[in-house]
């Protein structure tokens, strides 16, 4: 187990917080000629830091079966020790299919039964900044083929600017997200004032607790809702029925790639649409996990290793904002 520095290319910037650079944990198994690894990325929105993770995880290795295909008992062990998912959870789950995907010598979507099904394009994400500056960097999400963005946006008044800046240098889908930063009494006004942008969604306009709010934006809005940080776990999503569009699921939020599956299919059966997400600086360690899972789902937002400047791995590269799996068993991460 170790820690790395990971810097961002440009300062992230939400609602909540802005951020420059992150330290994940990383761990690794080496049996052999094979190496298995998983990544913990910390949130302190859920009061997640470095030092905690590290902690809970070097305390979790023995949680691991010594049978690299018993990837229920694994489960069954991490929901025990953590109930709440959380990223420390999400490293071992993350290794544990990487290591059960590479003993069956095939890639990590063929183990999932995900061979030959297309994943949707990935995201890029516009952090809050200056309207003229937010519309520089869409461009050059552009010009690198991204069809996809992400807009943050915040509790001023500038939203309309914002877009419009973009728009004038964007054509292709804009997903907005305010991270919970809106009031309910507000909200519905602040949607009607964008959506002559042609928005795709709002993810989670409204503050995580309140589920009646986010059913009451819902019902008065013109755009889809999506569901972010009040979708956290399995248990979550039978209470979003009704109160949102779909949701965002995040191995690193709900613990990894098989509580992340259970999501999706409920969210399924109760006619949500899914997004995969991640956070803010994630190595590919944990994007390749994400993305192997992706053709499952109709959205991705998966840019957290590209939003970064030094990734110490390579695994599931982005093209024209589309991911480029190899044939390479497990994640397929190798040092960069």
């Amino acid at each position: 187990m170790r820690t790395v520095d990971v810097h961002l290319e440009v300062p992230f910037q939400i609602s909540r917080a802005v951020r420059t650079e992150k330290r994940v944990v990383l761990v690794e198994l080496e049996e052999g000629a094979r190496i298995s690894r998983g990544e913990a990325s910390p949130d302190p929105f859920f009061k997640e830091t470095t030092e905690s993770l590290e902690a809970e995880v070097r305390g979790s290795l023995d949680l691991v079966p010594e049978d690299a295909a018993d990837l229920a008992t694994l489960k069954l062990r991490l929901d025990e020790r953590f109930p709440h998912g959380g990223a420390a959870a999400c490293a071992l789950d993350i290794l544990g299919h990487d290591r059960a995907a590479q003993s069956a010598g095939v890639p990590l979507r063929t183990f999932l039964g995900l061979a030959g099904r297309e994943a949707p394009p990935t995201s890029f994400t516009i952090g809050i900044a200056e309207p003229h500056v937010m519309a520089e960097r869409a461009a050059a999400a552009a010009a690198k083929g991204f069809g996809v963005l992400k807009v943050k946006l915040g509790h001023g008044d500038a939203d309309v600017e914002v877009l419009s800046r973009i728009r004038e240098r964007f054509a292709g889908t804009i997903r907005v997200d305010p991270n919970a930063a809106w009031t309910p009494a507000e909200a519905p006004a602040r949607i009607e004032r964008i959506a002559r942008f042609d928005i795709e969604f709002v993810e989670q306009p409204t503050p995580t607790e309140d589920i009646d709010g986010l059913r009451y934006v819902r019902e008065r809005s013109e755009l889809p809702i999506v569901a972010d940080e009040a979708a956290v776990r399995l248990p979550h999503v039978e209470r979003l029925s009704g109160a949102c569009d779909g949701i965002n699921v995040k191995l690193q939020k709900c613990g990894g790639i098989a509580e992340a599956r259970a999501m999706i299919a409920r969210a399924h059966d109760l006619g949500m649409k899914v997004m995969l997400g991640c956070r803010a600086a994630e190595t590919s360690v944990a994007i390749a996990a994400a993305a192997h899972l992706a053709p499952s789902v109709e959205w991705a937002d998966l840019d957290g290793n590209l939003l970064i400047v030094d990734d110490p791995f390579r695994a599931v590269p982005v093209v024209n904002g589309r991911f480029v799996f190899s044939d390479r068993p497990g994640l397929g991460a190798v040092p960069a």
